[in-house]
C-alpha cells in the first residue's frame, strides 16, 4: 500500500474538528493527533528541503549570491565605491576568448577596458572579483592567461579562487594534509602553471583558498547564535557525520574583497589588505557551536586550517591563504602576493624590488595611479603639447601624492602615499603616433624594511598637429 502524502494528511487533520465532538477530552486527543500530523509533514518537507540545499547545483548558486551579500553588508556605499555585476559563468567566459580573434575583440575586455577605463567619463574598474575557482588543467590555465591581459591593460586586478583539484585533491582539508607543498609543485602536470607565473601580467592575478562558511545551519531556534532563521515550519538542516560538503562554502575571493573596499574608504588606496593590524582581517565570519558533552565547541568557519607555515607556503607560490584565528569568529590574509613568480638578481636591492612588484597591494596602488594618468590623457587629447611639457605636467601632477617625512601619519599617507615620484615621456621611433610614458614611485606602504622602487611603462596618445 502507498505512503499518504503530506497533502492528504494535512487535509484530514484539518477536517477533523468538523467531525469531532464538543468534548475537551476529544478537544484535546484531536488537538494531540494534529500535532503530531504537522510533525509529521514538517519532517517530509524537510527531508525534501535537505535534498535541494545540498545539491551540488543550487549550492554553487546560494553561494555565489551568499558571498557577494557578504562583500555588499560590509561595504559603505554613502563612500566613493560600486559593485557592478557582469553574470558570466567561467564555461562562458571561456568561451568568449575561444571565439574572439584575439583577447582585445572579446566581450570581457569591452567591458571592462573599452566602456570603462577607455571611454571619457565612464569610471575605471579598480578590481574584478570572480566566484570562479581553477584547477590547473590547460584550459583554466589558458583562462587565466586570457584574463590576465585584459586585467593588465585595464589595470585591473583580478581575484578568484583555486579548488581543491588545483592540487590533484578532493578536498581542502586533504590539500592541508600535503606534506611538502613545493615538492608537490615540481611535478610534470603543472608545467603550465610554471608558465603562466613566470609571464608578466601574471601580477594582475589573484587566487585565494580555501572557501568560507557563508551561512550557518538552519534551525528551530533563532535567538542562538549558531543558527541560521529556519523556514516558517519546524526545520533543522542536516549537516551531521562530520561531511563539509552539507556546509555551504562561499569563495574567499569576496573575503578578499572587503578588505579592498575597507582600504579604499579609509584612504583611498586598496593598499592594507593584509596582515591582522593592517588590513587583512576578515571578521564576523559564521561560527556553528556543537556540544560534545563537557561543553560546546566552535567549528572553523573555513574549509581548513592553515598553520603560519603552511601559509608562507602557500604564498611562496603564488596563492593567498585565509587563515582562521583558532577559537575566535575571523580569519585573516596575511599575505597578498599575485600569481606571478618573482624573478632572482645578483643584488638584493633589485630582487626585493621583484618580490615586491609580484605583490597585489602595490599592483593596485600603480593601478590606481594609471587611471589618474589615463584621465589626464583624456583632457590632453586635441592639445599642442610636446614631449616636455606633458612630462612637466605629469610630474607636477605626481608629485602631489609624494611626502618626504620618513614616518608620516595615516592621515598623511592617505593623501600623499608616495615617498618620491617621477614620471618620463619618451617618443616612440616605430609608432610615432604615441609617447611611452614611464612612472617609478617608492610608496610608503609596507616597505617592510627596504627602500622599493615600483615601475610601470604605458603609452599615451601624441597630440594632434
Amino acid at each position: 500500500m502507498a505512503e499518504r502524502g503530506g497533502r492528504d494528511l494535512a487535509n484530514e487533520a484539518i477536517d477533523l474538528p468538523l467531525h469531532a465532538a464538543p468534548s475537551p477530552r476529544l478537544v484535546r486527543q484531536d488537538t494531540a493527533r494534529l500535532d503530531c500530523l504537522i510533525t509529521d509533514v514538517d519532517e517530509k518537507i524537510g527531508r525534501q528541503l535537505d535534498e535541494i540545499l545540498h545539491r551540488h547545483d543550487f549550492q554553487r548558486l546560494e553561494a555565489a549570491w551568499r558571498g557577494l551579500k557578504f562583500l555588499v553588508d560590509q561595504t559603505d556605499f554613502r563612500k566613493n565605491v560600486k559593485i557592478e555585476v557582469l553574470d558570466v559563468s567561467k564555461d562562458a567566459l571561456r568561451q568568449d576568448f575561444e571565439d574572439a580573434p584575439d583577447v582585445i575583440q572579446s566581450g570581457l575586455f569591452w567591458h571592462t577596458y573599452t566602456q570603462e577605463y577607455d571611454t571619457p567619463g565612464a569610471d575605471p574598474i579598480s578590481a574584478l572579483i570572480s566566484d570562479y575557482a581553477f584547477d590547473h588543467g590547460p584550459q583554466d590555465m589558458a583562462l587565466l592567461r586570457d584574463i590576465s591581459k585584459v586585467s593588465a591593460a585595464a589595470h585591473m586586478p583580478f581575484i578568484g579562487a583555486v579548488s581543491p583539484q588545483f592540487f590533484g585533491k578532493a578536498s581542502m582539508e586533504e590539500v592541508a594534509s600535503i606534506r611538502d607543498l613545493g615538492e608537490h609543485f615540481e611535478r610534470a602536470e603543472y608545467l603550465r602553471w610554471k608558465t603562466l607565473r613566470k609571464s608578466e601580467d601574471a601580477r594582475y592575478l589573484g587566487l585565494t583558498l580555501p572557501r568560507f562558511l557563508a551561512r550557518l545551519p538552519y534551525g528551530p531556534d533563532t535567538t542562538r547564535p549558531d543558527t541560521a532563521r529556519a523556514p516558517a515550519f519546524n526545520y533543522v538542516e542536516d549537516v551531521e557525520g562530520g561531511d563539509q560538503r552539507r556546509y555551504l562554502w562561499a569563495n574567499a575571493s569576496f573575503a578578499f574583497a572587503t578588505n579592498l573596499v575597507r582600504s579604499f574608504i579609509r584612504n583611498g588606496w586598496c593598499i592594507q589588505i593584509r596582515g591582522p593590524q593592517a588590513g587583512g582581517l576578515v571578521e564576523a565570519l559564521p561560527t556553528q557551536l556543537y556540544d560534545l558533552g563537557a561543553g560546546r565547541l566552535g567549528k572553523i568557519p573555513t574549509e581548513a586550517l592553515i598553520a603560519e607555515t603552511r601559509e608562507f607556503q602557500f604564498a611562496h607560490l603564488g596563492l593567498i591563504a585565509l587563515s582562521h584565528y583558532k577559537n575566535h569568529d575571523y580569519a585573516c590574509f596575511y599575505s597578498a602576493h599575485s600569481v606571478q613568480e618573482p624573478e632572482t638578481f645578483d643584488t638584493k636591492e633589485a630582487s626585493a624590488n621583484s618580490r615586491v612588484n609580484a605583490r597585489l597591494p602595490y599592483i593596485f596602488l600603480l593601478s590606481r595611479i594609471a587611471h589618474c594618468l589615463k584621465m589626464i590623457q583624456r583632457e590632453n587629447i586635441g592639445t599642442t603639447k610636446d614631449r616636455r611639457l606633458l612630462e612637466l605636467e605629469l610630474n607636477t601632477w605626481v608629485k602631489t601624492l609624494v611626502t618626504e617625512m620618513t614616518k608620516p601619519g595615516d592621515d598623511l599617507q592617505a593623501a600623499h602615499p608616495l615617498r618620491d615620484a617621477r614620471v618620463e615621456v619618451e617618443d616612440i621611433d616605430d609608432n610615432p603616433g604615441f609617447f611611452r610614458v614611464k612612472l617609478f614611485i617608492v610608496p610608503h606602504f609596507q616597505i617592510e624594511g627596504m627602500e622599493i622602487n615600483l615601475g610601470l611603462i604605458s603609452q599615451m596618445p601624441r597630440a594632434k598637429s
